[in-house]
């Protein structure tokens, strides 16, 4: 089993009896609510592997051909099974680069997670009416075996032939390990990709401890060089010489032309675990415990750094493990240079080691900790950067990818207009202003990607150093299920339910606006107050149910009679109301009066019964200054009792205009 194959389920016997029968119900939403759950993470892991519509690569190929030819078949794929299709990595004998996911065989054995074979589709039913079964490619025998990444499904090795053919167990066992073959060559760019971030982690590390010693080696180098020169010259310098060297917490071992060991400071004993003895230079790595910068391998008497600078080489921040037996290992930055005369004769070596050995594992701490705070960034569902204080992105985590489309390495050092658009970044640009003058700020935006509409919430932080912003933080959270949520309520308490019109509530609104806006329109609008003539015998005759089918007919042939700019409201029961917009005279408001009218000639047809249905309709025409809801609410009103007057089925007009003559007189 390779390491990216799943783990093996536990027993079922091992789940007690009583919890192994839920009631009803119970496995249908398990099932669903826990494929959902899998199919996503496999999904996230396919993706993680970042190979989809990548060219075809010979590593790949190499497999489809070895399948073909070792099981004698026309096809052989390499498939990544995607939402909504499945992409061939590698393939042999077929020209397609993918197919739908809904007629793919590859998606059966992902989902099985198991090997899949068919040993003759036209006789299974799952497949005999399949699309590549009956056309091209025209497959009779199938079998595939899943490969994996981080435990999921992504895809298949599989084969394929126009002829139904038996498949033994060595064949599957073939297939299964040229399958793990796969799986270990689709894995092997992440493992890769993992292991070049740590080498540049481990490159960063160095650089940055070069520079923090740096200066203080330098100074080490210098006064060590020094003090042997003095002790050379003036022996009355030795005492103080030696006293340095004793108190410093730098190791310093020296050597003379012949390679005899002539110094070996306090610090270095400690590291060592030993005093200064007479050991010829082959025998240092051994006897001292000398390794290289991984603490594993031994180092060769060329590499030891007092020997390199024996030999002229000077020695700068060389990275060595001195790790004696039955003692805590010392990590090393470890500097030398021969030793001369004036005349340029060597004299002997000096090397100097100080410990960083816990700023080695600070800085292995601290590159732990960024490596958490990526996992934990990039795998929550918002969108989180850094702008720097040239407006440019210093750091974007992965979900950039999921949302808009780029991966994070593609977006740091570009700005947000050059990584996302003109229209994209003008939608944030007021809040981001006041973000960069110190001001915390939000603001509401869409992502479109794909045709998806992807309602956003952005917060945006000043980065205050000493007081001057430099750079600033944003965090984007999904807000579209709030926003469609709030949608859904408004729709729900503005309309009708019964007919999907709206209802009292927004017809109130509705006749408000008209009524604010009547004092700058030069032409009136009108009101209708509708009834359906004898509802109730309706409802007596043929019951309440089919009295509702009548209502919703009644709605929908006023609302094909009137413009699409008026308004058609349910009130309540067989109450209906109708606001025309941008009326030109009394007779337009005829005209639809009539229109509708004429709409219910037409009997209503309710299952198989054919029912007469006939409206009565009072028009209150605002067409005079000063109009009030209440005031063409009341004319319509009016009008419709002198219309029932009348003898129903008819309708009636009152002018707001010559209401108001009447009430002068």
């Amino acid at each position: 089993m390779s390491p990216w194959s799943p783990p093996l389920p536990a027993s079922l016997s091992t789940i007690p009896a009583s919890t192994r029968r839920p009631g009803p119900g119970y496995w249908k939403s398990t099932i669903i609510v826990t494929y959902a759950h899998t199919e996503q993470a496999r999904l996230a892991a396919l993706a993680a592997l970042q190979i989809l519509d990548t060219p075809a690569e010979t590593r790949f190929d190499r497999f489809t051909r070895l399948a073909a030819m070792t099981f004698g078949v026309p096809i052989a794929l390499v498939s990544l099974v995607d939402a909504n299709r499945q992409w061939f990595k590698s393939r042999t004998g077929l020209e397609a680069q993918e197919t739908p996911r809904s007629i793919s065989f590859c998606s059966h054995a992902v989902e099985a997670r198991e090997m899949l074979v068919i040993e003759d589709a036209a006789l299974d039913p799952r497949f005999a009416d399949n699309a590549l079964v009956t056309g091209a490619p025209h497959i009779r025998f199938y079998a595939g075996q899943p490969v994996y990444s981080d435990g999921q499904a992504v895809g298949t090795l599989c084969i394929i032939d126009r002829a139904p053919r038996a498949f033994g167990a060595e064949q599957r066992q073939v297939l299964k390990d040229l399958a793990e073959l796969v799986e270990v060559e689709l894995n092997h760019m992440k493992a890769v990709g993992a292991r070049m971030l740590a080498e540049q982690a481990l490159k960063s590390l160095n650089t940055e401890l070069e520079h923090r010693i740096a200066a203080r080696t330098v100074e080490l180098e210098e006064q060590v060089a020094h003090g042997i020169r003095i002790r050379q010259q003036l022996e009355e310098k030795q005492e103080l010489l030696d006293a340095v060297l004793e108190s410093i917490d730098v190791a310093v071992v020296a050597c003379d032309a012949d390679g005899r060991l002539t110094l070996f400071n306090r610090t270095a004993r400690e590291f060592h675990g030993r005093d200064l003895k007479a050991v010829a230079p082959a025998e240092w790595p051994q006897y001292y415990s000398l390794y290289h910068a991984d603490g594993r391998t031994p180092m060769a008497v060329d590499e030891v750094p007092l020997v390199r600078a024996l030999k002229g080489e000077v020695v700068h921040d060389g990275a060595m493990v001195i790790a004696p037996h039955a003692c805590k290992p010392f990590t090393l930055m470890a500097s030398g240079r021969p030793l001369r005369n004036a005349q340029g004769k060597t004299l002997g070596a000096v090397v100097a080691m100080k410990d960083i050995t816990e700023l080695k594992a600070s800085k292995d701490r601290l590159a732990e900790s960024e490596e958490r705070l990526r996992t934990i960034t990039d795998n929550l569902p918002v969108l989180i950067a850094h702008l720097d204080q040239d407006h440019r992105y210093v750091f974007a985590n992965a979900v950039h990818q999921s949302w808009l489309g780029k991966a994070p390495e593609q977006v740091v050092g570009q700005t947000m207009v050059e990584a996302f658009g003109e229209e994209y970044s003008a939608q944030q640009q007021e809040a981001l202003k006041d973000a960069w003058e110190g001001k915390a700020s939000q603001c509401e935006h869409d992502i479109v990607r794909k045709k998806h509409i992807r309602i956003v919430h952005s917060t945006f932080l000043p980065h205050l150093r000493d007081g001057k912003v430099v750079g600033v933080y944003i965090l984007t959270t999904d807000a579209t299920a709030a926003r469609m949520h709030e949608r859904n309520l408004h729709a729900l308490a503005h309309t009708d339910s019964l007919t999907g019109i709206p209802n009292r509530r927004q017809f109130e609104l509705a006749l408000q606006a008209a009524v604010q806006r009547a004092p700058q329109r030069e032409r009136a609008f009108a009101l209708l107050y509708l009834d359906i003539d004898h509802f109730k015998q309706i409802n007596d005759s043929h019951g309440h149910a089919v009295g509702d089918m009548v209502l919703v007919e009644f709605a929908r042939r006023v609302r094909n009679v009137v413009r699409s700019s008026d308004l058609v409201a349910r009130l309540a029961g067989d109450e209906f109301t109708v606001l025309l917009d941008e009326v030109g005279s009394p007779r337009d408001v005829e005209l639809v009066a009539k229109k509708i009218m004429q709409a219910m000639e037409a009997p209503f047809i309710v299952g198989s019964q054919a029912i007469a249905v006939r409206t009565t309709i009072g028009i209150g025409l605002a067409d005079a200054p000063g109009v009030t809801a209440q005031a063409i609410g009341e004319l319509a009103d009016g009008a419709l009792y002198e219309a029932k007057d009348m003898g129903r089925n008819t309708f009636a007009i009152a002018r707001l205009s010559e209401a108001l003559v009447l009430d002068a007189a």
